[in-house]
């Protein structure tokens, strides 16, 4: 009986976790992308590179952190910073192999970006 009930428990935990956590850490993440985009459109560049970081630090590789990277390569082009700009794409088509979604649509955006450099 005390190893159901403890099961149950761990159960329950992983189910809130899967179920409400999960969403909200998400959530939050593309609520700072939004932000971040809307403080570039103001030329407020160094409180979006710190969100984009932010993002980047805080979540393992996947779509939404090679949009950021993606993001703080498009800034860094636009102040004429090539080496750092290519740095990011490298960086962005990094996460997307690492995730397995090598095939995103913003993969073909930053070896775009990349072609530039060429």
């Amino acid at each position: 009986m005390r190893v159901w009930r403890n099961f149950s428990i761990v159960f329950l935990g992983a189910s809130l976790f899967f179920g409400v956590v999960q969403p909200t850490l998400a959530f939050e993440q593309s609520d700072h992308i939004i932000i971040a985009d809307k403080m570039v459109i103001l030329e407020q560049y160094e409180e979006a590179k710190k969100l984009y970081r932010k993002i980047i630090n805080s979540s393992k590789p996947s779509v939404t952190v090679a949009y950021a990277h993606y993001r703080l390569g498009a800034m860094y082009k636009r102040q004429n910073d090539p080496d750092k700009a290519k740095e990011e794409y490298k960086k962005g088509l990094y996460s997307l192999k690492k995730s397995g979604q090598s095939n995103h649509q913003i993969a073909k955006h930053l070896s775009q970006a990349l072609k530039v450099f060429d």
